[in-house]
């Protein structure tokens, strides 16, 4: 097709420039509301229960996501979700004006966010593919990760100095406008599609839908064990990490949010390091090392574990902390990305929204599990967060033997 003739094609690009300004509203909301809630409450064990619940929603409409990809125009997907973002952010500025019990009101946006994204993001994978075939894959997903962490590094750090300074209202704003100018612009892109048959009725075409993609992932037992890895990595290191960092900084350093803000734009940046080398390497990266960036991943917060052992001076400690989880997340974009175009390229063309809905949903589902976990230990272990990150560290390695051992026999 003439749109993969090249990488930075007419479509590609405008899919990009469409993600870094989706993305970064999406992240200055996101990295807003849950710090609210741990803000307005002082509760850590709310503050994870409030992330965990409220991925239930992407976790239920990710499947969904992936067949409407599948079956629909994805241009036209991306633009009525980006549409619907601008309306709810909207409706949520309408009604905290008059409604005083905020923390409902919060917690269901943030569900009514996370339904969107669990349709967004598979139409967003899916189109990928199509966009840039062969040898060019790798890069484009490359680019997809990197601009998802410079525009999350941004969104965070813009919406912790809002946050410590004005509040709520202008990260609103702020939001608004991105998803806005994102729906006009979905408008223009065009990825190819072909139409599938959709006779039968809803219900039949569902079930039709679903038992072709999981007699497929039986079949290709590869894309089940990358699942499977994305689904501990998230549910130990990442979970740790995405609770961890606001409790460790605000509750157990004793620090203001907008040096949360900070470290959590300085982990972003590793991610944008991960997805640089990644890009650049390219197919050099072999597949069957993939083990290796996990295993730097975990081994990475050793030390923050050893500065809270050896009760060094809470700046000392941040740093750590910052540096550690940057290093962390460099390592695991490096191996995500590789296990990502793996399944792309195992996908038939018809089947790669529906499998990646669900590759993509399990991450999520153990975001919302790990969450919800660490939430309570950070809560009822706060004399010994070493612990905490140690043991998280000897549960990450086993996954990278298990990486080795799974990548190893596929490759």
């Amino acid at each position: 097709m003439e749109t993969t003739s090249k990488l930075w094609n007419r479509d590609f690009t405008l899919l990009i420039i469409g993600q870094i300004i989706s993305i970064f509203g999406n992240m200055v909301l996101s990295f807003a509301l849950p710090l609210y809630i741990l803000y307005i409450s002082g509760s850590a064990s709310l503050f994870g229960l409030v992330l965990g619940l409220t991925n239930i929603p992407l976790l239920i409409m990710s499947p969904i996501g992936g067949m409407i990809a599948d079956r629909f125009k994805k241009q036209r997907v991306m633009f009525w979700l980006d549409a619907t973002t601008t309306m709810l952010i909207l409706a949520y500025i309408a009604a905290s004006g008059f409604v005083t019990a905020i923390l409902p009101i919060v917690i269901v946006k943030l569900m009514a966010l996370n339904a969107i994204q669990g349709v967004y993001m598979p139409a967003v994978s899916s189109s990928v593919p199509l966009l840039a075939t062969g040898e060019k894959l790798v890069p484009a997903n490359a680019v997809v990760n990197l601009i998802n962490s410079l525009s999350g590094m941004a969104g965070m750090a813009i919406a912790g100095i809002l946050f410590a300074e004005f509040g709520l209202f202008p990260i609103l704003a702020v939001s608004a406008v991105c998803f806005a100018i994102t729906a006009v612009m979905d408008l223009f892109i065009r990825v190819p599609f072909k139409p599938q048959d959709s006779s039968g009725g809803i219900i039949k075409i569902v079930k039709g839908d679903m038992r072709q993609s999981a007699q497929f992932m039986m079949k290709k037992t590869i894309i089940l064990k990358c699942a499977a890895i994305a689904f501990l990595i998230s549910v130990t290191l990442m979970s740790m990490i995405m609770v961890g960092i606001p409790v460790f900084v605000t509750q157990y350093l004793d620090m203001g949010m907008e040096f949360v803000g900070v470290s959590q734009s300085v982990m972003m940046a590793g991610g944008i390091v991960g997805g640089i080398v990644t890009g650049m390497l390219g197919s050099k990266l072999k597949i069957s090392n993939t083990y290796l960036p996990i295993m730097i991943s975990g081994l990475a917060m050793l030390p923050i574990g050893l500065a809270f052992l050896l009760n060094l001076p809470s700046f000392v400690i941040y740093v750590v902390l910052t540096a550690a989880c940057a290093l962390a997340l460099a390592a695991l974009t490096v191996a995500n990305i590789q296990v990502v175009s793996l399944i792309q390229k195992e996908t038939p063309t018809e089947l790669t929204g529906k499998v990646m809905s669900i590759v993509v949903m399990l991450p999520f589902l153990a975001n919302a599990l790990g969450q919800f976990v660490y939430g309570f230990i950070f809560e009822y272990f706060t004399t010994v967060p070493y612990l905490i990150v140690f043991v998280t560290v000897a549960m990450v390695v086993v996954i990278a033997m298990f990486t080795r051992k799974s990548i190893v026999a596929y490759s």
